[in-house]
């Protein structure tokens, strides 16, 4: 039996990702006897080896879910032909792309003393050949491109960083859910929705937002760890125990969005602070608490509001560094 950390080690796979696959019923661990935390036996190793090999392909999570629940082969024969048939179409386009490529270079060297404005828009040929290409051709050249940055891991990972936004939170008042221990992101997470649900939040709130970070973050081989969520408050509102209630003073912070389970992008995000020219940290210093750094749950205005019961799904996070601007 392997625990969340000896696995975490063993596969380059987060705790925080290895929840995100059980909550979406990819994989499962177990808690045995004589262990204190969560184990993965043989059978849970193999799914995990499954699921990593299967995201090599670019498989989405949904996808794999199909093909890991179906006995047979249909699921999986129905996706990878899917898949198959997609990249053929990408082929097809940026073969195109290198095509007219190719004649514009061609007609450039052949044109050395002309500027390259003229050697290449004024060619009545050339044109046709560039206007033959589809936006569609252009966009899955873009997106090849973005997908093959964002595989680059570790040194070259954080050069990605094409979205980071310098953003402004406001103060406010929240109603705080912290849980230590065992599955801590969804307990607190269950905590803060029932709040939100028994008092219909959304209607006194339409702005409420929900921030979360590990507190403290995990320390130790077993991977337990705390986590607390916040959710914004209006004037007036109560809020019951366990929940309490406090001031998030607000700030400016580097903003980077991913889809949930790529927490990977948190060290890419910490890079890129440490290497702006015009920011510079601004957190507590104090590792307990994520050294201020949040995790802001997008939209959860709509998916609290359909989900009936427990933390609802999140698609997308906002990674939330605290940052202020260097002195001139």
């Amino acid at each position: 039996m392997l625990t969340v950390v000896e696995v975490s080690r063993m596969y380059g796979v987060s705790a925080r990702m290895l929840r995100h696959y059980e909550k979406q019923g990819l994989m499962r661990s177990d808690r045995r006897e004589g262990y204190a935390y969560r184990v993965y036996g043989p059978e849970d190793i193999l799914r995990l080896r499954q699921i990593l090999t299967l995201r090599k392909l670019r498989l989405s999570l949904k996808e794999i879910g199909e093909i890991l629940s179906d006995p047979g082969p249909a699921a999986a024969v129905r996706v990878l032909e899917r898949n198959l048939a997609q990249l053929d179409e990408e082929f097809k386009a940026l073969r195109a792309v290198r095509d007219v490529i190719a004649a514009f270079l061609e007609a450039l060297k052949q044109r050395r003393a002309l500027p390259a404005g003229e050697a290449l828009l004024q060619d009545e040929r050339l044109m046709a050949l560039a206007d033959a290409l589809s936006p569609a051709s252009t966009l899955i050249k873009e997106e090849r491109r973005s997908i093959m940055e964002k595989l680059e891991q570790g040194q070259q990972g954080w050069q990605a960083m094409k979205d980071v936004r310098i953003v402004y939170l406001p103060a406010s008042d929240v109603a705080a859910a912290h849980v230590v221990g065992d599955d801590p992101e969804e307990r607190a997470g269950d905590m803060i929705s029932d709040f939100v649900r028994v008092t219909r939040l959304w209607e006194k709130h339409p702005g409420l937002r929900l921030y979360g970070f590990n507190h403290p973050s995990p320390s130790d081989e077993s991977g337990w760890h705390g986590y607390e969520f916040w959710i914004t408050l209006p004037e007036g509102v109560e809020v019951p125990p366990p929940l309490e209630k406090k001031h998030f003073p607000g700030g400016t912070y580097a903003a980077h969005m991913i889809q949930m389970g790529n927490f990977q992008e948190w060290e890419w995000l910490d890079r890129w602070v440490r290497e702006s020219d015009e920011y510079e940290y601004n957190g507590s210093g104090d590792p307990d608490d994520m050294f201020g750094a949040l995790e802001e749950h997008l939209n959860y205005h709509d998916h609290v509001r359909r989900t009936q019961k427990g933390e609802p799904q999140t698609a997308q996070l906002d990674l939330l560094i605290p940052v202020k601007p260097k002195a001139k």
